[in-house]
Protein backbone atom coordinates (compact mmCIF):
# COMPACT_ATOMS: atom_id res chain seq x y z
CA UNK A 1 0.00 0.00 0.00
CA UNK A 2 1.26 3.69 -1.01
CA UNK A 3 1.40 5.42 2.08
CA UNK A 4 2.25 9.81 1.76
CA UNK A 5 4.80 10.21 4.60
CA UNK A 6 4.46 14.08 4.57
CA UNK A 7 0.61 14.72 5.81
CA UNK A 8 -0.21 14.43 9.17
CA UNK A 9 -2.59 11.21 9.55
CA UNK A 10 -6.27 11.76 9.35
CA UNK A 11 -9.11 8.98 11.10
CA UNK A 12 -12.05 8.57 8.87
CA UNK A 13 -15.08 6.67 10.75
CA UNK A 14 -18.35 5.54 8.91
CA UNK A 15 -21.12 4.27 10.65
CA UNK A 16 -23.74 1.87 9.01
CA UNK A 17 -26.73 0.71 10.28
CA UNK A 18 -25.74 -3.51 9.12
CA UNK A 19 -22.41 -4.56 8.08
CA UNK A 20 -22.69 -3.84 4.14
CA UNK A 21 -23.68 -0.24 4.82
CA UNK A 22 -20.55 1.27 5.78
CA UNK A 23 -18.27 -0.72 3.36
CA UNK A 24 -20.38 -0.36 0.23
CA UNK A 25 -21.74 3.07 0.53
CA UNK A 26 -18.54 4.76 2.00
CA UNK A 27 -15.87 1.80 1.22
CA UNK A 28 -14.32 3.49 -1.51
CA UNK A 29 -13.32 6.67 0.31
CA UNK A 30 -12.15 4.87 3.51
CA UNK A 31 -10.19 2.94 0.61
CA UNK A 32 -8.45 5.71 -0.87
CA UNK A 33 -7.77 7.38 2.89
CA UNK A 34 -6.11 4.09 3.39
CA UNK A 35 -4.34 4.45 0.85
CA UNK A 36 -3.32 8.27 1.86
CA UNK A 37 -1.69 6.37 4.94
CA UNK A 38 -4.64 7.47 7.11
CA UNK A 39 -6.53 5.22 9.73
CA UNK A 40 -10.30 3.66 8.37
CA UNK A 41 -12.73 2.63 10.99
CA UNK A 42 -15.98 1.58 10.33
CA UNK A 43 -18.28 0.39 12.60
CA UNK A 44 -21.74 -1.48 11.99
CA UNK A 45 -25.02 -0.73 14.85
CA UNK A 46 -26.55 -4.69 14.07
CA UNK A 47 -24.44 -7.41 11.99
CA UNK A 48 -27.15 -7.43 9.61
CA UNK A 49 -28.51 -11.17 10.09
CA UNK A 50 -31.68 -11.03 8.78
CA UNK A 51 -30.37 -10.34 5.12
CA UNK A 52 -29.20 -14.50 5.54
CA UNK A 53 -30.41 -16.04 2.07
CA UNK A 54 -34.02 -17.24 2.25
CA UNK A 55 -35.17 -20.60 4.25
CA UNK A 56 -32.21 -20.53 6.96
CA UNK A 57 -32.72 -21.38 10.38
CA UNK A 58 -32.21 -19.55 13.53
CA UNK A 59 -29.10 -21.49 14.03
CA UNK A 60 -27.74 -20.99 10.37
CA UNK A 61 -28.74 -17.31 10.50
CA UNK A 62 -26.97 -17.18 14.29
CA UNK A 63 -23.52 -18.76 11.23
CA UNK A 64 -24.32 -15.91 9.20
CA UNK A 65 -24.46 -12.88 12.17
CA UNK A 66 -20.78 -14.38 13.07
CA UNK A 67 -19.43 -14.49 9.53
CA UNK A 68 -20.73 -11.23 8.62
CA UNK A 69 -18.42 -10.01 11.90
CA UNK A 70 -16.17 -11.91 10.37
CA UNK A 71 -16.06 -10.89 7.30
CA UNK A 72 -16.24 -7.01 8.45
CA UNK A 73 -13.09 -7.56 10.38
CA UNK A 74 -11.46 -8.67 7.84
CA UNK A 75 -12.38 -5.49 5.37
CA UNK A 76 -11.26 -3.19 8.10
CA UNK A 77 -7.78 -5.58 7.99
CA UNK A 78 -7.51 -4.95 4.81
CA UNK A 79 -7.62 -1.44 5.21
CA UNK A 80 -5.33 -0.87 8.26
CA UNK A 81 -8.18 0.36 10.09
CA UNK A 82 -10.33 -0.97 12.71
CA UNK A 83 -14.00 -2.84 13.08
CA UNK A 84 -16.86 -1.97 15.82
CA UNK A 85 -19.60 -3.93 16.54
CA UNK A 86 -22.22 -2.40 18.60
CA UNK A 87 -24.11 -5.55 18.68
CA UNK A 88 -28.00 -4.50 17.87
CA UNK A 89 -30.83 -6.63 16.30
CA UNK A 90 -30.82 -5.77 12.82
CA UNK A 91 -34.27 -4.74 12.09
CA UNK A 92 -34.80 -3.52 16.10
CA UNK A 93 -32.35 -0.60 16.30
CA UNK A 94 -33.65 1.10 19.34
CA UNK A 95 -34.05 5.23 18.76
CA UNK A 96 -32.56 5.65 22.03
CA UNK A 97 -29.92 7.40 24.35
CA UNK A 98 -28.14 4.36 25.36
CA UNK A 99 -27.16 4.19 21.44
CA UNK A 100 -26.02 7.53 21.28
CA UNK A 101 -23.94 7.07 24.48
CA UNK A 102 -22.45 3.53 22.81
CA UNK A 103 -21.23 6.07 19.46
CA UNK A 104 -20.27 8.45 21.74
CA UNK A 105 -17.71 6.32 23.54
CA UNK A 106 -16.56 4.85 20.03
CA UNK A 107 -15.62 8.12 18.93
CA UNK A 108 -13.85 9.53 21.96
CA UNK A 109 -11.79 6.11 21.69
CA UNK A 110 -11.22 6.42 17.87
CA UNK A 111 -10.93 10.17 17.94
CA UNK A 112 -11.84 10.41 13.95
CA UNK A 113 -11.43 13.69 12.23
CA UNK A 114 -14.55 13.25 10.07
CA UNK A 115 -17.94 10.75 10.39
CA UNK A 116 -19.34 9.29 7.37
CA UNK A 117 -22.97 7.55 7.65
CA UNK A 118 -26.47 7.48 6.09
CA UNK A 119 -28.60 10.08 4.70
CA UNK A 120 -31.42 11.35 7.28
CA UNK A 121 -34.52 9.58 5.14
CA UNK A 122 -34.34 6.10 4.11
CA UNK A 123 -36.89 2.53 2.83
CA UNK A 124 -35.29 1.25 6.22
CA UNK A 125 -36.18 2.16 9.32
CA UNK A 126 -32.22 1.23 11.04
CA UNK A 127 -30.74 3.37 8.62
CA UNK A 128 -32.93 6.63 9.70
CA UNK A 129 -31.92 5.73 13.60
CA UNK A 130 -28.32 5.13 12.66
CA UNK A 131 -28.41 7.97 10.61
CA UNK A 132 -30.06 10.34 14.22
CA UNK A 133 -27.78 8.26 16.61
CA UNK A 134 -24.60 9.09 15.14
CA UNK A 135 -25.32 12.91 15.01
CA UNK A 136 -26.23 13.51 18.11
CA UNK A 137 -23.28 10.66 19.05
CA UNK A 138 -21.36 13.40 17.55
CA UNK A 139 -22.42 15.88 19.61
CA UNK A 140 -22.06 14.19 22.88
CA UNK A 141 -18.48 13.01 22.13
CA UNK A 142 -17.51 16.50 22.11
CA UNK A 143 -20.00 17.73 24.71
CA UNK A 144 -16.95 19.71 27.53
CA UNK A 145 -18.56 18.34 30.95
CA UNK A 146 -19.86 15.71 29.74
CA UNK A 147 -18.63 12.59 31.98
CA UNK A 148 -17.86 9.15 30.09
CA UNK A 149 -14.91 6.30 30.38
CA UNK A 150 -12.86 8.97 27.97
CA UNK A 151 -12.24 12.61 27.36
CA UNK A 152 -13.98 14.21 25.00
CA UNK A 153 -13.12 14.57 21.24
CA UNK A 154 -14.30 16.68 18.49
CA UNK A 155 -15.22 15.34 15.19
CA UNK A 156 -16.26 16.99 12.06
CA UNK A 157 -20.01 15.85 10.48
CA UNK A 158 -21.80 13.97 9.82
CA UNK A 159 -20.99 13.59 6.46
CA UNK A 160 -23.88 11.98 4.55
CA UNK A 161 -23.20 9.00 2.21
CA UNK A 162 -25.14 8.19 -0.96
CA UNK A 163 -26.99 4.47 -0.34
CA UNK A 164 -29.34 3.15 -3.09
CA UNK A 165 -32.03 2.65 0.37
CA UNK A 166 -31.56 6.23 1.54
CA UNK A 167 -32.36 8.11 -2.32
CA UNK A 168 -34.75 10.37 -0.79
CA UNK A 169 -33.89 14.15 -0.79
CA UNK A 170 -30.66 13.07 -0.86
CA UNK A 171 -28.80 15.91 -2.51
CA UNK A 172 -24.75 15.33 -3.25
CA UNK A 173 -22.81 18.40 -2.05
CA UNK A 174 -18.84 16.63 -1.64
CA UNK A 175 -17.53 14.70 -4.70
CA UNK A 176 -14.16 12.46 -3.30
CA UNK A 177 -12.33 11.51 -6.12
CA UNK A 178 -12.05 7.60 -5.17
CA UNK A 179 -9.98 6.60 -8.16
CA UNK A 180 -6.83 5.71 -5.86
CA UNK A 181 -8.15 3.45 -3.72
CA UNK A 182 -10.71 1.33 -5.96
CA UNK A 183 -8.12 -1.62 -6.16
CA UNK A 184 -8.07 -1.88 -2.28
CA UNK A 185 -11.70 -1.51 -1.82
CA UNK A 186 -12.30 -3.75 -4.40
CA UNK A 187 -10.14 -6.53 -2.81
CA UNK A 188 -11.68 -5.93 0.85
CA UNK A 189 -15.57 -5.42 -0.24
CA UNK A 190 -15.61 -8.86 -1.86
CA UNK A 191 -14.71 -10.74 1.97
CA UNK A 192 -18.27 -9.51 2.59
CA UNK A 193 -20.59 -12.48 1.59
CA UNK A 194 -23.64 -9.98 0.45
CA UNK A 195 -21.60 -8.00 -1.89
CA UNK A 196 -21.89 -11.09 -4.58
CA UNK A 197 -23.90 -13.13 -3.07
CA UNK A 198 -27.27 -11.36 -2.12
CA UNK A 199 -30.57 -12.91 -3.62
CA UNK A 200 -32.25 -9.51 -3.85
CA UNK A 201 -29.74 -6.40 -5.04
CA UNK A 202 -26.78 -6.66 -7.20
CA UNK A 203 -24.28 -4.52 -4.25
CA UNK A 204 -21.04 -4.72 -6.33
CA UNK A 205 -22.35 -3.81 -9.63
CA UNK A 206 -24.49 -0.60 -8.43
CA UNK A 207 -21.90 0.83 -6.34
CA UNK A 208 -19.11 0.18 -9.03
CA UNK A 209 -21.53 1.41 -11.45
CA UNK A 210 -22.08 4.34 -9.17
CA UNK A 211 -18.39 5.43 -8.72
CA UNK A 212 -18.30 5.34 -12.19
CA UNK A 213 -21.21 7.63 -12.47
CA UNK A 214 -20.39 10.22 -10.17
CA UNK A 215 -16.79 10.15 -11.28
CA UNK A 216 -18.20 11.23 -15.34
CA UNK A 217 -20.44 14.14 -13.53
CA UNK A 218 -16.68 15.41 -11.66
CA UNK A 219 -14.72 14.86 -14.28
CA UNK A 220 -12.58 12.46 -12.69
CA UNK A 221 -12.23 8.56 -12.83
CA UNK A 222 -14.26 7.48 -9.57
CA UNK A 223 -16.24 8.98 -6.57
CA UNK A 224 -17.74 8.98 -3.92
CA UNK A 225 -20.39 11.79 -3.40
CA UNK A 226 -21.71 12.88 0.52
CA UNK A 227 -24.18 15.57 1.74
CA UNK A 228 -24.40 17.71 4.47
CA UNK A 229 -27.18 19.73 6.71
CA UNK A 230 -29.19 22.34 5.42
CA UNK A 231 -27.59 23.77 8.34
CA UNK A 232 -23.88 23.37 7.02
CA UNK A 233 -24.83 24.69 3.51
CA UNK A 234 -23.23 28.05 4.07
CA UNK A 235 -19.80 29.26 2.77
CA UNK A 236 -18.74 32.67 4.28
CA UNK A 237 -16.62 35.09 1.80
CA UNK A 238 -15.28 38.35 2.03
CA UNK A 239 -16.41 39.48 -1.34
CA UNK A 240 -17.10 37.75 -5.07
Amino acid sequence: MEVMSDRKQKRIMAVGAHIGDAELMCGLTLAKHAVLGDRAITVAVSAGERGAPPGFDKAAIEAFRLKNIASAEEFAATLGGAFYNVGYTDGEIPDDKELRLKLCDIIREEKPDIVLTHWTDSLHVDHIVTSKAVMDGIYFAGLLGFERALPPHSASGPYYAENWEDANGFTPYIYIDVAGGYELWEKAVKKLWLTENSPWFKYLEYYDALSRARGALAHKKRAECYAVSPYSMKLIWDSF
